[in-house]
C-alpha cells in the first residue's frame, strides 16, 4: 500500500506540470500563470486534480509507465489544440468541440498552411509511433495488480476530488455556469472549465418548475395577445439577414483602416431601427447566435460551450420563429451559401420547422473569396427565388458566410465587409422593385477573430455587433440595444405581431423594460426548460411541434433524357451544378460536371435493372435530394 501512495505522489507531480504547461498555453504567459496561481490557490489545485484523475486508472494496470505518458501526451496535445483554437477564434477548447471534427476537419486547409497540415501529420504519426515504441520499451510492473489496495488508493483520491470539486461550487470559487467562457478558462483554469463542459450539458431543471408557476406565465403572457397588423391585407415577407462575423471596424479603438467600409450599413443605422446585440460568442459559434435568434432562447441556461443544434436539436423540435410565423399563414425558409450539413443545418432546420432550405448545392454561378468561402451577392437572386416561390408572405433566414477567417489581415477583412456592405444595398434594390411590405432585420453573428479586448472597443465589449431593421413600412426609427434572443420579439412587436410563447414572453418584459432582472431571468429559464426538457405543461401536457419535411432548393431540378454508351452515362436536364451527381442504385459515380443542362460518369456501365438517378451530394457525401424525373 505504501509504494501505492508513493506512486500518487509521482501522479500528482505529473497533474502538477500539465497544469502549469496548460495553463500557460492558455494564458500565453508565465506570469499570468503564476499569478492565477498565487491569486486563486484552490482554483489551481481542484484543476489539479481534476487532471490527475485519468491518472488514477494507471494502478489498475502492470503498464504503469506506459498509461501515464499516454495520458501525459494526450493533456499536452489537448493544451496545444487550446491555444491553437484561442489563436484563431478567440474561444477556447471544450468538448462541444469534440462533436465539430468533422467540420474543422474541411476548413484546415482554410486556417493553416499545407506546411503546417504536414507538420501536424507528422507530429500526431510521431507521437503514435512513440506510443507504439513506449508499450514495447517501457517498464513492465513485475509486481501482480492488487486490485482491493488500488482500488482503495483510487476511491480514496476519487473521493477528495469529489469533496474539493464541491466545496469549490459551493463555496462559489468556480461556477456552474459561465456567461464570458473565455474568460472562465482564465478565471476557473482549462481543467475545470472543460470537465464542466464535458458533463454539464442541457437545461437543469428549475427550481419550482410546476404546473401552475407555468401556467401563471403563459397566462401573463396572453394577455398581450392582439390581432397583428396587416398592410394591404397581407402580412410583411419577414426576412432575417445574419452576415458572418460583421462587425463595425470604428468601434475598434486601434482601427488602422482609414474610410469607411461599411457605408450602407452606417446609412441604414441613422435612418432606421437599429442598436446594439449582445450575442453569445466572439470569433466562432455562427450556430449559436442562430439558435438564439430563431428560437427566442437564452444560451446561458445550457451547459458552457454547448451547440443545442448537436444536442438536445438533434432528436427534438422546437417552437421557434419559424413556427410561430407559419400559424399566421407564412412560409418558412432558410438560405445559407455554405454546405447544408455544417452544424448539421440540414437535420436541424427541419426541427426547428423551416419547409425549404437553401444550401450552396442549391446555387449557380457563385463566386468565392482569396480564403476560399462563397461571396454574399449570390444571396440576392437567392432571396428573390425564395420569395417568388410563393404565394403569399415569406419568412426568410438567411446566414452569409463571405466574412469568415481565417484573415491574412484587418485590411483584407475591411475588404470583404466593404463587399458584404455592398451586397446589403443590392439586397435592399431588390427588394424595393418587389413593391411588397418588407422587413428586412440584418446583423452580425458575431466579432471576428483578432486577438483584441473589450477595452480596446468603444462599446467596451466583444459580444456586441449591431443590427438594422431596414423595411419599407414605415416603422418608426427605434433605438434600442437587445440581446440576441430578443431580436425577434422586439421586431415583431414593432408589427403588433404577438405569436408563439417565447416571443410574447420577451415582448411583455421588453415593453415593461425589466429584463436585467433576475425574476425575468428564472421566468426565461423555466420557459426554456419545459419546452425543450419538462413536461410541456406550456401546451397544455403536449407540444405541438414536429420536423417538417424539410425540402432543399426552391428551384426545381429535372432529369431528363439519359444516354448510355459503352462506358459512360450522360443525363440531360437540370440545372445541375458542380454538386449534381449521377447516382447508379443511390450510389454516386464519378461525374463530370459539363454544363447546367448535362452531365457525365464516365467508367459507369449500369445494368439493366438498376435505377440511374441525379442526386445533390455534399462534400462530405451526403445526399440531400434528388432530382424530379422529366414526365
Amino acid at each position: 500500500m505504501k509504494r501505492l501512495w508513493k506512486i500518487l505522489g509521482i501522479l500528482l507531480g505529473t497533474a502538477l506540470l500539465l497544469n502549469v504547461v496548460t495553463e500557460i498555453l492558455n494564458r500565453k504567459s508565465f506570469v499570468g500563470t503564476v499569478r492565477f496561481m498565487i491569486h486563486a490557490p484552490m482554483v489551481f489545485l481542484l484543476d489539479t486534480l481534476l487532471l490527475l484523475a485519468p491518472f488514477l486508472l494507471v494502478f489498475f494496470t502492470r503498464h504503469k509507465v506506459f498509461l501515464a505518458v499516454v495520458f501525459l501526451v494526450i493533456g499536452f496535445a489537448a493544451a496545444i489544440i487550446n491555444s491553437v483554437l484561442l489563436v484563431f477564434r478567440t474561444t477556447p477548447f471544450t468538448a462541444a468541440d469534440l462533436r465539430l471534427v468533422k467540420y474543422a476537419a474541411t476548413l484546415l486547409t482554410t486556417y493553416l498552411t499545407w506546411w503546417q497540415i504536414i507538420l501536424m501529420a507528422a507530429a500526431a504519426v510521431a507521437a503514435i509511433l512513440f506510443c507504439v515504441l513506449l508499450w514495447r520499451k517501457a517498464p513492465v510492473d513485475l509486481q501482480k495488480v492488487n486490485l482491493t489496495e488500488s482500488g482503495c488508493v483510487a476511491a480514496v483520491t476519487m473521493l477528495v476530488i469529489w469533496g474539493m470539486l464541491n466545496f469549490s461550487v459551493a463555496s462559489g470559487r468556480v461556477a456552474l455556469h459561465f456567461g464570458n467562457i473565455g474568460q472562465a478558462y482564465k478565471d476557473y483554469g482549462v481543467a475545470y472549465c472543460f470537465a464542466n463542459s464535458l458533463l454539464n450539458t442541457g437545461i437543469d431543471k428549475p427550481d419550482g418548475y410546476d404546473t401552475e408557476a407555468v401556467d401563471q406565465l403563459e397566462s401573463e403572457e396572453q394577455t398581450q395577445v392582439e390581432v397583428p397588423k396587416t398592410i394591404e391585407g397581407r402580412y410583411p415577407n419577414i426576412i432575417m439577414l445574419q452576415l458572418e462575423s460583421f462587425f463595425d471596424p470604428t468601434l475598434w479603438r486601434n482601427n488602422p483602416v482609414q474610410g469607411d467600409p461599411i457605408p450602407m450599413f452606417h446609412f441604414l443605422e441613422r435612418n432606421f431601427p437599429s442598436g446594439y446585440l449582445s450575442v453569445p460568442s466572439v470569433g466562432a459559434g455562427t450556430a449559436n447566435t442562430e439558435f438564439e435568434c430563431i428560437s427566442a432562447m437564452n444560451l446561458d441556461f445550457f451547459g458552457p460551450g454547448e451547440y443545442p443544434y448537436k444536442t438536445i436539436l438533434q432528436k427534438t423540435a422546437c417552437e421557434s420563429m419559424a413556427f410561430d410565423m407559419k400559424n399566421l399563414g407564412y412560409k418558412a425558409h432558410a438560405v445559407h451559401n455554405n454546405e447544408a450539413t455544417f452544424y448539421d443545418r440540414h437535420k436541424v432546420f427541419a426541427q426547428l420547422g423551416f419547409d425549404t432550405f437553401t444550401p450552396i448545392e442549391y446555387m449557380y454561378d457563385i463566386e468565392r473569396n482569396p480564403t476560399g468561402w462563397c461571396k454574399d451577392k449570390v444571396l440576392v437572386g437567392e432571396i428573390e427565388k425564395v420569395l417568388d416561390s410563393s404565394i403569399g408572405s415569406d419568412f426568410v433566414y438567411t446566414i452569409s458566410v463571405q466574412g469568415h477567417g481565417k484573415y491574412p489581415s484587418f485590411e483584407y477583412y475591411c475588404e470583404q465587409i466593404h463587399e458584404m456592405d455592398e451586397f446589403v444595398g443590392q439586397l435592399i434594390n431588390m427588394l424595393n422593385t418587389r413593391m411588397e411590405p418588407t422587413v428586412l432585420v440584418l446583423y452580425g453573428d458575431h466579432l471576428p477573430g483578432f486577438e483584441w479586448t473589450a477595452q480596446e472597443m468603444e462599446n467596451e465589449s466583444l459580444f456586441q455587433t449591431k443590427y438594422v431593421v431596414w423595411n419599407n413600412v414605415n416603422l418608426p426609427a427605434v433605438k434600442r440595444n437587445v440581446e440576441a434572443y430578443q431580436l425577434a420579439a422586439h421586431v415583431l412587436n414593432m408589427l403588433d405581431i404577438h405569436e408563439g410563447t417565447m416571443l410574447r414572453f420577451h415582448q411583455r418584459h421588453l415593453d415593461a423594460w425589466d429584463t436585467d432582472t433576475q425574476s425575468y431571468l428564472d421566468a426565461m429559464k423555466l420557459l426554456q426548460y419545459d419546452i425543450l426538457y419538462g413536461d410541456h405543461e406550456v401546451y397544455g401536457g403536449e407540444s405541438p411541434y414536429q420536423a417538417t419535411q424539410l425540402e432543399f432548393g426552391v428551384t426545381p431540378i429535372i432529369q431528363g433524357t439519359t444516354v448510355h454508351n459503352t462506358d459512360q452515362v450522360i443525363v440531360f436536364g437540370g440545372p445541375f451544378n458542380i454538386w449534381s451527381k449521377i447516382c447508379v442504385n443511390g450510389k454516386a459515380a464519378d461525374t463530370q460536371y459539363y454544363s447546367k443542362t448535362r452531365l457525365i460518369a464516365k467508367g459507369v456501365e449500369p445494368k439493366e435493372k438498376e435505377e440511374i438517378t441525379v442526386q445533390q451530394v455534399g462534400r462530405d457525401k451526403i445526399h440531400l435530394g434528388t432530382a424530379r424525373k422529366k414526365q
